[in-house]
């Protein structure tokens, strides 16, 4: 059985305020919306933590696992920062003193948050869900993602795939099929248009950055003489 994890708000000197809010929307497992005492509605996120997307696999138990510990509850902020997308970033506890933040970590529903972690205790507490393979930690290791090596990954395969340079080598195939490989060509001695074949002329300009050839700045070389 999973105990319930107290915090006594002394011993976090790093802490800059405390406020009283409740729980109106859980958004996934480590964000949630509430309203202070002076009604004031806050985007909060889970300080130290983090938890899988909702898209990332266990995304979505991770957001069930907060909902059921907070959800409508009036729940005690002690704030350490506000982030850059405006959300207060905080230590959460709930009024019976559990510590939502640690929960979340204890029944592995996400993780200690390396790059913004000050209290160690939670790299005991995931070390302790994995062990005992509770929540995410049951999932086979390869669907195991912390979310922000999964975030780094997504953003990473959202770049565009193709630079302008090989753009402009392909746009060149379209108008000159090169007998010639372009591995024979050198950017040593750099030639003038009449000296070359239209496809050595294309691989000067495009990957030896030969001047003298695109007189017009467009990206193809030796448009007189190529007729492109």
């Amino acid at each position: 059985m999973i105990r319930l994890i107290t915090l006594a708000f002394t011993l976090i000197p790093y802490l800059a305020f405390a406020s009283n809010c409740k729980v109106i929307h859980v958004s996934d497992g480590d964000t949630f919306t509430c309203f202070t005492d002076e009604n004031e509605q806050l985007k909060v996120r889970l300080a130290e933590i983090d938890a899988p997307e909702l898209n990332q696999t266990y995304g979505s138990n991770s957001k069930q696992s907060l909902y059921e510990v907070i959800s409508s509850e009036m729940v005690k902020l002690n704030v350490q920062d506000t982030d850059s997308y405006g959300r207060t970033v905080a230590r959460v506890t709930r009024m019976d003193g559990l510590d939502v933040n640690a929960r979340q970590v204890q029944v592995g529903a996400a993780w200690a948050y390396p790059q913004h972690l000050k209290d160690k205790s939670l790299l005991t507490l995931e070390a302790e869900a994995k062990n005992n393979k509770l929540g995410l930690w049951a999932r086979p290791i390869s669907e195991q993602i912390p979310p922000w090596d999964w975030r780094k990954t997504q953003r990473a395969a959202a770049e565009p795939k193709e630079p302008a340079q090989q753009k402009r080598q392909t746009s060149f195939s379209q108008f000159d099929s090169p007998a010639t490989p372009a591995g024979s060509f050198s950017c040593k001695p750099l030639k003038w248009c009449g000296q070359m074949s239209c496809a050595e002329a294309q691989f000067q300009l495009t990957q030896c950055g030969n001047p003298n050839i695109d007189g017009d700045g467009d990206g193809r070389a030796c448009e007189r003489q190529c007729g492109h």
